[in-house]
């Protein structure tokens, strides 16, 4: 697996005693079933409980973290300390494909941290881009707050916020916009058709 700046970035503060109480306790937050990280040189390595027969924990197991946990949780773990010192500090974090290979669940709670003044009170913004529409039932987002990109014939693309579209703040953004009604989907061929035996 490819480490990202993120990833090498978490291992950089992952020196910090307190920072990497606070990296763990984020990722025991997201339900990753991790126990503990701790860092070896550059090696980083997960713990997970091991449990008996009646449900209690029989002893802790490490794993080596790039090879053995999922790319999801790679990915949360590359994104803990950048979400943490953009709240702390109120600065802008930009994440391009927030939502691939993490929950839709974990995505939205991740995104209220931003929106909400308890957990963001230095102001800082997240800017993201994302395909999974549920993110825009979710409720966590005002109409100025989404923008579309479309792109024409050419291959150029556009973009516009949903604020210059008439439509009520409880409207079924996630329905209207699967539906067309915002434009910014793919205009799909008849994939059938490479199936199909030709006459």
């Amino acid at each position: 697996m490819r480490c990202s700046s993120n990833w090498k970035e978490a291992l950089r503060h992952f020196d910090d005693e307190r920072m990497r109480n606070r990296i763990v306790r984020f990722s025991q937050y997201a339900d990753l079933g991790i126990e503990d990280i701790e860092k070896t040189g550059d090696r980083v390595i997960s713990r997970h409980n091991q449990y008996g027969e009646n449900g209690e924990v029989v002893r802790s197991v490490a794993f080596p973290f790039l090879a053995n946990e999922s790319e999801g949780t790679v990915k949360y773990f590359s994104l803990a300390f950048p979400i943490i010192d953009a709240l702390d500090h109120g600065k802008r974090l930009i994440v391009d494909g927030f939502d691939s290979k993490m929950h839709p669940n974990l995505t939205g709670r991740v995104i209220s941290l931003f929106n909400s003044r308890e957990t963001n009170p230095h102001g800082a913004q997240l800017v993201l881009t994302a395909h999974d529409s549920n993110l825009l039932s979710s409720g966590e987002f005002r109409r100025d707050q989404v923008w579309f990109t479309q792109k024409d014939r050419l291959g150029a693309s556009e973009l516009f916020s949903l604020a210059e579209y008439k439509v009520r703040g409880n409207a079924a953004f996630e329905k209207n916009y699967l539906h067309g009604k915002y434009g910014a989907t793919p205009v799909l061929g008849d994939m059938q058709n490479i199936f199909l035996k030709e006459e």
